[in-house]
């Protein structure tokens, strides 16, 4: 029997705070990035008012199994900076007049559960809009007297340039932007597009990959398993265990792009606990993460042992596999060193 779980750590300094995950939900092909002229600041890709973008917390409980939905009371969406000014909601839960251009408050519905969620609506680069600098929205609330912080970077880049990215749209049973298998979202269907400045590239070919023993190894087509057809695969709860890696190689021109990606199965009867030292995704200088792993039954709570545990680490950018780390204490240089990485838990048992 084999369980998987996966722990992102980012690198922060001083003063930021704990970031679990944001969803995104955005029409297929399109991504985050806001890609502008640079003559007229105009933006080529993608056009929020065109194809909005709904951002919403994705907080996800190893404990509970699921994601949870943070409280509403005293909940708060920023833009770029977590300050009183930089709030956009007032005091009422509004939207306020100076972001009205741009947001608007909306809710997603998955798996039974429904989130608050902020619509992107209006481009945030262009002629009245020239600081040109990445973006990023924050989510700050509560859960049982914890603070839950989300962020979502959006990247601002000129069109000009050799700017090469692989884009991957996510779409569930469900109809949502959800990667987590589940009673309702029987698979997760991802569709891979490699893009240049913002715009689709014709002739790319797509390999698509799973994280197995520390090395990537290549998918093939397998009915109600993995079913992959040309840049598109759809995963069913047979292919995945607990949390799992993924990754799509695309090639062009004799060149590879890569981007991973992590899907969720809470179908399943048992799941691991990371133990990780460090609560969310964030590690700050000084700090080291370390990590007690334990199974958990799913439907009582109560701890499984007879299981052993291994480790496997990643750069969150490409999937590149690292081996000079310490896994019994991972440190705020080593994330730094790669920019963020992926610690892929393996419990087995025989």
């Amino acid at each position: 029997m084999d369980i998987y779980a996966i722990k992102n750590l980012y690198a922060y300094e001083d003063g930021d705070t704990v970031t679990p995950d944001m969803g995104l939900q955005i029409a297929d092909g399109h991504g985050l990035q806001q890609y502008y002229d640079p003559t007229t600041f105009a933006v080529k890709e993608t056009d929020f008012s065109q194809y909005p973008a709904v951002l919403f917390p994705q907080a996800y409980s190893s404990k509970l199994g699921r994601i949870i939905v943070p409280e509403t009371e005293g909940q708060q969406w920023y833009y770029n900076n977590i300050t009183d000014a930089a709030g956009i909601l007032d005091s009422q839960g509004n939207v306020k007049a100076a972001f009205q251009d741009r947001f608007e408050k909306t809710t997603v519905t998955l798996n039974g559960a429904t989130f608050p969620a902020l619509r992107i609506k209006g481009n945030l680069v262009g002629p009245s809009r020239t600081d040109v600098t990445d973006k990023r929205i924050y989510y700050v609330s509560s859960y049982r007297g914890m603070q839950i912080t989300c962020q979502k970077t959006i990247p601002i880049m000129s069109s000009v340039g050799d700017a090469y990215d692989v884009l991957l749209s996510c779409v569930g049973q469900n109809g949502s932007g959800d990667n987590v298998l589940s009673s309702d979202n029987d698979w997760v269907q991802f569709s891979a597009y490699l893009q240049l400045a913002g715009s689709t590239v014709q002739g790319a070919t797509a390999q698509f990959q799973r994280l197995v023993n520390g090395a990537w190894q290549n998918l093939t087509n397998q009915t109600g398993v993995c079913e992959i057809s040309g840049n598109v695969i759809k995963l069913f709860d047979a292919a995945v265990n607990g949390s799992e890696m993924f990754r799509c190689v695309m090639t062009y021109s004799g060149k590879t792009y890569q981007k991973t990606f992590e899907v969720t199965d809470i179908h399943d009867p048992l799941y691991v606990v990371d133990g990780c030292s460090i609560l969310g995704d964030t590690i700050a200088p000084g700090e080291r993460a370390t990590f007690s792993p334990k199974v958990y039954r799913r439907d009582n709570g109560e701890e499984v042992s007879g299981f052993s545990f291994s480790y496997v680490i990643t750069k969150r950018s490409d999937g590149t596999v690292v081996t000079d780390f310490d896994i019994t204490a991972v440190t705020y240089d080593n994330v730094v060193s790669v920019d963020g990485v992926l610690i892929r838990t393996h419990a087995h048992r025989d």
